[in-house]
């Protein structure tokens, strides 16, 4: 094989194929290259649900004191109960009858975070030099020694290079808790195959390669940073190892004794004492960019309810303009951003349906112009596929006209993510956001009628936001709370690439001159976004940020209540709980004490929830699958709450039992 493709763990997209691979692998296979395409990161979860595994993992259930162990313990035995309809869902979307697909899905995700949990791949790192060193010291670990999560990495690895016996390799590193994983699946590569070039590149890549040709464990590792987009340099760079187009003399380093790679675009080339300035960028234009080809990948066996790719309709973004966006700042240089035609994404659309028989379309852009997207979507209707899809976009003006939001939702959108700063107009100009508070309202009527779910993106950490102005957002969600779902909540990050970061003054931010990150690791799995620490004059100091986005994470949560209070209200006619098979009643040894008798702890593993029920209240039996038992109408509201959170089923209490008196 000409070239391996390696999408490297942690992350959570996990949702469908990331990008990177499929459209590099398209590129490389249309210019007369093979390529094989590995997201070890998806793969890497499908064998963390091991039965033995979590089998010693629930072994803590009965025995452990603290809390936390015993429901680390719990999720495991949970996911062992269920663990043959989890995994035939996951990798087959085979129907789970007793989970449902989604509960299926959340069980999984929650029981390979588990076997995660104390594995240096899931560590969240404070500075590169802690990396650095903890990279090469855990790939000089024997493998037998390793913990099971890189262990079974290993062995996923070697799995990979067996099949593939790839001339070259390349590692796409999209998100920061990639970064360690990635640099030791090079540095064994390195062990294993020590004569292939690798690459490295992706996101992290572009943002932070000055950085890494500091680190040892780049530069006795990697052959080459990409420090722009991949398809023409991959291209250009096979050339030169197959010896199928002749090179220039130049000066520039060789890779395995090759021919020089001058001609090779958006490469810095590496050796154990430096590295090479940034070669010319590339030429090539998204315009001539092809299809993302899935080939290889399993795209069926995502950590998803239902199955779904992706595609792009441009390179950057059209506004570029968010000062905390690293992403769209690159296209305020004259011709960076780049769009695709009407014509050009239906036939991209048409492809994946055709190659995969998949009609599920996320378009995954940093924001998607609608208008192109709604253009190009008449023409896939025309030429006589039906394609459901989703977006990424701001709230843009267009979408004011309810007869446009009408269209797109009778096109197929079903969905739009759109990150949410809050309705300060003030902030949103600090930000250069381009949109107006004023119009949010109109914007999310208009979506809801149209039945076009939001999924908002709560960015808090603003600048100088002001309690008025933090408090005047949160009312904001509270009046809409029914309009959309919440992805993630996060604190602003000053993230290298971003204006923010080009000219804190202009912004009234200081930035940390230490090389400690800032990150979201209270809020975020493996620590969300990373960049640098900073203050804003006169803006509240980061605890009292932190303070103030999980008191609106809290109030959200309670204005969803709504239906929850409704359905508890219809289900008090029943006086007991039967829970679902995957719930656990914590052993009364954890029971907290007070008034009325305490409270008893129940566990939810696959909604992550723990609930404190009053024994004044609500009883229970010992044994699994005993009914919770109301015994006054407070009761009965209680277990109607935990019927609408999916908890269990209402039914009737059990009739004691009648002891007839001995003749």
């Amino acid at each position: 094989m000409d070239l391996l493709l390696l999408f490297p763990p942690l992350t959570e997209a996990t949702l469908f194929p990331y990008l990177s691979l499929p459209y590099l692998a398209g590129h490389v296979r249309r210019s007369g290259y093979s390529a094989h395409q590995v997201d070890l990161s998806i793969e890497l979860v499908h064998r963390l649900l091991d039965g033995p595994a979590l089998e010693r993992e629930a072994a803590a259930l009965d025995a452990t004191q603290e809390l936390p162990v015993w429901y680390r313990a719990a999720v495991a035995d949970a996911a062992v109960q269920h663990l043959s309809e989890m995994r035939d869902f996951v990798l087959t979307k085979d129907p789970p009858p007793h989970l449902g697909p989604v509960r299926a899905v959340r069980l999984a995700r929650q029981a390979a975070q588990l076997m995660l949990r104390d594995s240096p791949l899931s560590q969240v790192w404070d500075e590169f030099s802690a990396l650095d060193q903890a990279v090469v010291q855990l790939s000089e670990v024997r493998v037998d020694s390793l913990d099971f999560a890189s262990r079974t990495l290993h062995a996923l690895l070697t799995e990979a290079l067996g099949t593939s016996a790839p001339r070259a390799v390349g590692i796409s590193v999209a998100f920061f808790s990639q970064l360690a994983p990635a640099l030791l699946i090079a540095r064994w590569i390195r062990q294993l195959l020590p004569g292939t070039p690798i690459c490295l590149g992706g996101q992290q890549v572009m943002l932070r390669h000055d950085e890494l040709v500091g680190m040892t464990s780049v530069r006795t590792a990697i052959d080459a940073l990409c420090v722009t987009a991949g398809e023409e340099p991959l291209e250009r760079w096979l050339a030169h190892l197959t010896g199928k187009a002749p090179c220039r003399t130049s000066q520039a380093p060789c890779l395995a004794g090759k021919a020089p790679c001058s001609d090779v675009p958006g490469m810095r080339w590496l050796n154990p004492h430096g590295a090479t300035p940034p070669s010319r960028p590339p030429t090539l234009h998204f315009k001539d960019v092809g299809a993302p080809d899935y080939d290889g990948l399993k795209v069926h066996s995502y950590l998803n309810d239902t199955v779904v790719l992706s595609m792009v309709s441009c390179v950057g973004c059209y506004w570029g303009r968010c000062v905390f966006c690293s992403y769209g700042n690159r296209s305020l240089e004259r011709g960076a951003y780049q769009q695709g035609s009407p014509q050009q994404l239906a036939d991209t659309v048409r492809r994946i349906v055709e190659s995969t028989g998949i009609d599920f379309v996320t378009v995954v852009d940093e924001n998607t112009n609608l208008r192109l997207l709604a253009r190009t979507m008449r023409l896939v209707r025309e030429s006589g596929l039906r394609v459901r899809f989703n977006t990424r976009n701001r709230l843009e003006p267009i979408l004011l006209e309810p007869g446009f939001c009408k269209e797109l939702a009778e096109l197929g959108c079903e969905g739009m993510a759109v990150g949410y700063e809050g309705v300060a107009q003030r902030l949103l100009d600090r930000l250069d956001k381009g949109v107006r508070a004023a119009d949010f309202q109109t914007i999310l009527d208009n979506l809801a009628a149209a039945d076009i779910q939001v999924n908002f993106s709560v960015m808090g950490g603003l600048l100088d936001e002001t309690e008025e102005e933090a408090e005047e957002s949160l009312r904001f969600l509270e009046r809409n709370r029914e309009k959309f779902a919440v992805d993630a909540f996060e604190l602003m990050v000053a993230e290298p690439g971003t204006l923010l970061v080009a000219d804190p003054q202009r912004y009234d931010v200081t930035l940390d001159s230490s090389d400690t990150f800032a990150d979201n690791r209270e809020l975020n799995y493996l620590g969300g976004r990373f960049g640098r620490r900073h203050t804003t004059v006169g803006g509240p100091a980061r605890p009292d940020m932190l303070r103030r986005l999980k008191y609106g994470m809290r109030r959200i949560a309670t204005a969803a209540d709504g239906p929850v209070e409704a359905a508890a209200q219809r289900s008090a006619r029943h006086s007991a709980l039967r829970p679902h098979p995957w719930i656990r009643c914590a052993p009364p040894r954890f029971d907290t004490q007070g008034p009325g008798g305490g409270s008893a702890l129940l566990a939810d593993p696959v909604r992550e929830q723990v609930y404190s029920l009053p024994k004044s209240h609500v009883t229970r039996g010992t044994a699994p699958g005993e009914p919770l038992i109301a015994t006054s109408a407070h009761g009965r509201t209680l277990l109607g709450k935990l019927a609408a959170a999916d908890v269990g089923v209402m039914c009737d209490a059990p009739r004691p039992a009648v002891t007839r008196p001995s003749r």
